[in-house]
């Protein structure tokens, strides 16, 4: 019995297991909540979709019928959370506390994130690299978001690996 117990607590540390300001895209039954995003999140939206416009090469590009809105987030340890529902309909939750108690890159970058999950259909992208002591996330789209100055000083990198898939930009940005 101790064997079993023993092996199953050595497989819960080791298996993907969710880390604290983690973000998560879910599956529901039903239909969304929210018709609308909430006002403080439209700045966010609108440079979501420049960027996107910029990247893409599509003028017109809209995030579109995905509200933005604090709620629950189903999990304590998700900060944000993409709902896909069994209907076809999307929409982004943030947790309130931790919005309000960050600053407003990570909000951006937490946006930037969850669009990318239900706007753009991104998956998380868990690779990373290290350069001396300090390593660095090489997607947006990693599990848990990339730091606030990182972001600042490769951001243009960031959103083309965002928008087109490359990380070449980060990967000589940061000499890694």
């Amino acid at each position: 019995m101790r064997v079993i117990t023993l092996f199953s607590l050595v497989l819960l540390m080791t298996s993907c297991g969710v880390k604290k300001n983690s973000k998560h895209a879910q599956y529901l039954e039903g239909t969304k909540q929210y018709a609308v995003s909430a006002s403080v999140f439209d700045s966010y939206i609108k440079k979501f979709e420049e960027e996107a416009a910029k990247n893409l090469g599509e003028e017109n590009f809209k995030v579109g019928d995905i509200p933005i809105n604090f709620g629950d987030t189903t999990n304590e340890e998700y900060d944000g959370v993409c709902n896909t529902y069994s209907d076809g309909t999307k929409e982004i939750f943030i947790k309130k506390s931790w919005w309000q108690s960050t600053d407003p890159k990570q909000k951006e970058i937490m946006i930037f994130h969850e669009l990318g999950h239900c706007r753009l259909g991104r998956d998380h992208d868990t690779e990373k690299r290290a350069k001396g002591t300090h390593t660095y996330k090489l997607s947006i789209m990693n599990p848990v978001i990339p730091s606030s100055a990182d972001y600042v000083l490769q951001k243009n990198a960031y959103l083309t690996e965002l928008f087109l898939y490359d990380k070449s930009p980060l990967i000589s940005g940061f000499g890694i």
